[in-house]
């Protein structure tokens, strides 16, 4: 039961991501075989990407990749020939979307020349990785995915803590945003962590909106990140709410 909730919060989340222009380029999907995480990506996909169409795999504007059966390995090949898909336009949406199963299986080639084509987004290309072990994923990739863990409470937190800030995204009135915020009751020892989880979300409103208020806003609270010594957090994230 509790792996259901988790599994709908993480739909939830991406269906207010979408709803807001807020989507990540790319997301990490975390956890062991056999959670729910392809399940999940073809509910959320099925809306999306291919709405009339039945079958998600089916759809010509999405892409699966598997390892190769008799290596169990992604190969470099297999990450060209996605890089160049990518590159198409859409045929039958505005959308692309492309999932990478068992993603650590890529071999070290294949990571770079995957992370050549995650720093460089296509605009209206989303990718979703399906991990299970990310240590075997290189750093530079995971620090550029929003990480989705498909297991315990400390993801079902992160979950709702995002919904949190979506939910403040989503008003232009400072006195409801505040009010989202303080019925959070996010206790001060995790604000911090919040504000960490807070910029994928704020980087991907900057791609998708273009706004200048909310890249300063952004800009502001990453040195403040990269400074963590005497910030008063609950005051960071305050004047982050306000300003944004």
């Amino acid at each position: 039961m509790q792996e259901t909730r988790a599994h709908q919060s993480i739909l939830n989340y991406l269906n207010i991501c979408a709803k807001n222009e807020t989507l990540a380029h790319a997301y990490a999907l975390i956890g062991a075989n056999n959670v729910g995480r392809m399940q999940t990506l073809e509910q959320f996909l099925s809306a999306f990407i291919a709405p009339s169409i039945s079958d998600m795999r089916a759809c010509p504007d999405i892409n699966i990749i598997h390892p190769h059966p008799e290596k169990n390995a992604i190969s470099i090949d297999a990450i060209r020939q996605a890089r160049s898909w990518l590159s198409l336009s859409p045929i039958a949406s505005d959308k692309k979307a492309l999932i990478i199963t068992q993603a650590d299986t890529m071999n070290t080639q294949a990571q770079n020349a995957f992370l050549k084509f995650l720093e460089e987004p296509a605009k209206n290309t989303y990718i979703f990785l399906i991990i299970n072990h990310k240590d075997q994923i290189l750093p530079t990739i995971y620090s550029r995915v929003q990480a989705l863990y498909f297991s315990g409470s400390v993801q079902q937190n992160n979950i709702e803590d995002n919904i949190a800030l979506q939910n403040i995204l989503n008003t232009n009135d400072i006195s409801e945003r505040m009010r989202i915020w303080t019925q959070e009751k996010i206790h001060k020892d995790g604000i911090h962590d919040w504000l960490k989880h807070a910029v994928p979300a704020l980087r991907a409103r900057v791609i998708n909106t273009k706004s200048k208020q909310v890249a300063s806003s952004t800009r502001d609270l990453l040195e403040k990140l990269a400074h963590p010594k005497s910030q008063n957090w609950q005051l960071v994230a305050e004047n982050l709410i306000i300003s944004i």
